[in-house]
């Protein structure tokens, strides 16, 4: 921003402009200066990674995911994950079933909206590692209260590959 003031005792043009400039346009300066900015919250992790996959447009992928967790073996895996247009179609090469008893094994987009929740409980602790390619979680964990045993909960996806 720059003002032009000039003291001079000839009036010329640019002195009569520079007075004009200051004197009609520092209302406008100081409203953009007040109202003109916006603080702009920054986007968390989650959500900046699930806005580079978005940016992807992957919808056929496989991937190896475990949960850490103090949870069933069967539960935990890793279980080797394929997704077809988006869907879960197999998980350790059988069709896909949830009430199996490794549970709901999510999508990526999923994983992210699900990590998202996580951040927004405000956790005690927590690790966050993101492909900086895709966007997908490669490791991550919460601890949710340091004053309860057994509540942490983490993912882990390896070996993906776009298909």
């Amino acid at each position: 921003m720059m003002f032009k003031i000039q003291s001079s005792k000839t009036k010329d043009q640019s002195s009569k402009w520079g007075r004009s400039f200051t004197i009609h346009h520092l209302p406008f300066t100081i409203f953009l200066f007040l109202f003109g900015c916006k603080t702009v919250e920054p986007l968390d992790d989650a959500t900046t990674n699930l806005n580079l996959w978005n940016e992807k447009k992957i919808v056929n992928y496989s991937f190896s995911f475990k949960r850490v967790c103090f949870c069933p073996l069967e539960y935990v895996g890793p279980h080797q994950v394929v997704v077809q247009n988006g869907k879960v179609v197999t998980v350790n090469g059988a069709a896909y079933n949830s009430s199996q008893r490794y549970g709901v094994i999510p999508t990526i987009p999923e994983l992210l909206l699900t990590i998202k929740s996580h951040i927004d409980k405000n956790p005690v602790k927590k690790t966050l590692n993101f492909n900086s390619t895709y966007g997908y979680p490669t490791s991550v964990f919460f601890d949710f209260s340091e004053l309860m045993a057994d509540d942490e909960l983490g993912y882990e996806v390896t070996n993906f590959k776009v298909n």
